[in-house]
């Protein structure tokens, strides 16, 4: 739009020529495992360990607690990884919780005279609901149930000049009345505890009792103290934790701990047939029936397991405790349908192996050979996957596990070890020959085994003044074998589109996509500047049909540093 500074002189600003590209990362983790605690299926932002443990409970023993020397079956899988992920680097976190159908949210009922009042359960499913517990007892001196009730006064009522209240009340400093008149003047009469004179007002059991004739459709506001007969107080308690409820009935008891503001953070409650009544005192009563669903989740249910990270930007995926044998191709699966344009979330997956025993028994020979055969054999073929191993030790927090620390964990949670050292590294960083900060491993392989094992596209551990990875790799055998590859080249497609966003609904001519162009080489030489790149090409183009469709191409020719190849990306951007 043309601003007048002088009598025939006008300035057009074009705000294309100050569009700067934004921020890119691409360390943002995604995690998906069994918990104890959390919702299902929802991907939850956690910044620190502490998040994790909050929101998802503690993990259990990785040990059998029945018999130490032998391995827990189905341990849960999602905290422990969070755990591994964050102290190896991580940041940014989406974590999802997996279940199978068994899934259940603990649950208890409370009685009324008549039956059933109300229905309380943990807010989600899980063993940490069993935990839960609710009394219903009468209360304390010093508990005060107070009610504030507005009623637009019918004639009837100003007529008779009381109202009734929604409960019965006692004398108290608390209570007090307001009256807006038709006028719109306020006035507060004084509370008496005998026949009401002028300006006065006196509460006598479920009656409110004015002095004054009232106009009709005058608003009465009465704030007044239940009768504490009439009150029953439920504690909702956790641990340490206490939710303490004064109701004088069951919807009461709902509507408090539904209560989207201060409602409970335990659970949630629905009301029973006899809801209108008030819960009997005393109760006493153990929340049951709440499970894990650990045993079979579905990694790749449409709505709960892999593609629920779809909207979300996590660039590098883990399933927590999952071997490359059990969700390998469903996480390729994954990462080639994101990395798609139509959800344009880039993005790679780590997986590893499985334990190199079945058992805890010591390691021989013949096992080791087996193991590494094994994962020579892998059937990984994927410029987004990368395939770890072997498993290592660490100290595990759980009570049961305390005695046998540290346990070996297998290749599955090296993945999130790794994972949380790629998000903490630049794209252009390798992986190779960096530090694995953990105990011990779980096979030390010979020189012969880990050259196998680099050439089968295995990113091996290796025990060499310290531990380290011998060479970070993709299970690709193209020019995405590099990890930094398909990182640099994935950080530049973000760049794009970030560099882009703001032109769309601009011009689709000549002197936009210049524009546009400016602010994809500034992104591009800033990689260059930042040494993730040794040279690029850059071309944006549109044919007449794309410029009438409001489509734009964008062609890159990129040199990743430490790659020989050429790597041509051509994105269509509307």
């Amino acid at each position: 739009m043309s601003v007048m500074i002088l009598p025939g002189t006008y300035i057009d600003v074009l705000p294309e020529g100050l569009i700067a590209p934004g921020q890119v990362t691409i360390g943002n983790l995604g995690i998906l495992g069994t918990a104890s605690k959390g919702a299902v299926g929802k991907p939850t932002l956690l910044s620190s360990y502490n998040d994790a443990l909050s929101i998802f409970g503690s993990y259990d023993s990785f040990m059998d607690p029945n018999d130490p020397t032998k391995r827990r079956a189905n341990a849960l899988t999602l905290v422990r990884a969070l755990q591994l992920a964050f102290a190896s680097g991580a940041s940014i976190v989406y974590a999802v919780r997996v279940a199978d159908a068994n899934a259940a949210a603990a649950k208890a009922i409370l009685q009324s005279a008549s039956g059933a009042c109300v229905e309380l359960d943990a807010n989600s499913p899980g063993l940490w609901g069993n935990s839960i517990s609710v009394t219903v007892a009468q209360p304390g001196g010093s508990d005060i149930l107070t009610r504030a009730q507005t009623v637009t006064l019918t004639q009837a009522q100003a007529t008779a000049k009381q109202i009734t209240l929604d409960h019965a009340s006692v004398a108290s400093n608390r209570n007090r009345v307001s009256i807006r008149k038709l006028d719109g003047t306020t006035v507060s009469p004084s509370v008496v505890t005998a026949a009401p004179g002028a300006n006065q007002v006196e509460f006598t059991g479920a009656t409110l009792v004015f002095g004054d004739t009232l106009d009709a459709n005058s608003v009465v506001t009465a704030v007044y103290m239940v009768d504490p007969i009439l009150v029953a107080k439920v504690t909702v308690a956790l641990g340490t934790a206490k939710e303490p409820y004064l109701v004088t009935d069951g919807n009461m008891l709902v509507a408090a701990i539904n209560d989207p503001q201060s409602g409970s953070s335990l659970v949630t409650a629905a009301a029973g047939a006899n809801a209108g009544e008030r819960p009997t005192a005393p109760q006493n009563l153990a929340f049951n029936g709440g499970a894990n669903g650990e045993v079979n989740p579905d990694y790749s249910d449409p709505i709960t397991g892999f593609d629920s990270l779809l909207d979300f930007d996590a660039h590098i995926i883990v399933a927590a405790g999952q071997n490359a044998t059990a969700v390998g191709a469903a996480l390729d699966a994954h990462c080639q349908k994101a990395s798609t344009d139509v959800y344009k979330r880039d993005r790679i997956a780590v997986v590893g192996s499985d334990f190199a025993k079945g058992n805890t028994l010591p390691l021989t020979t013949t096992d080791i050979v087996t193991y590494v055969d094994k994962l020579i054999g892998n059937t990984l073929a994927s410029d987004r996957v990368v395939f770890v191993a072997p498993g290592f030790l660490a100290s595990s927090a759980a009570a049961v596990d305390q005695p046998v620390n540290p346990v070996t964990l297998p290749g599955a949670y090296t993945a999130a070890v790794i994972a949380g050292m790629l998000a903490a590294l630049e794209p252009h960083l390798s992986l190779t020959n960096k530090p694995v900060a953990v105990q011990g491993l779980e096979v030390k392989f010979n020189n012969a085994q880990l050259t196998e094992l680099v050439q089968n596209r295995v990113t091996a551990l290796e025990i060499d003044r310290g531990i380290r990875v011998l060479r970070g790799q993709t299970t690709d055998v193209g020019p995405f074998r590099e990890i930094t590859t398909r990182r640099i080249v994935d950080f530049a497609k973000y760049g794009v589109r970030s560099a882009a966003g703001p032109y769309i609904g601009l011009l689709n001519n000549d002197r936009v996509r210049g524009a546009l162009r400016a602010t994809i080489n500034s992104f591009l030489k800033g990689m260059l500047d930042d040494e993730m790149l040794v040279g690029y090409g850059l071309e944006v183009t549109a044919t007449r049909d794309q410029q009438i469709k409001g489509m734009v191409q964008v062609t890159m020719t990129l040199q990743p540093v430490f790659s020989i190849n050429f790597i041509h990306v051509t994105m269509i951007l509307s």
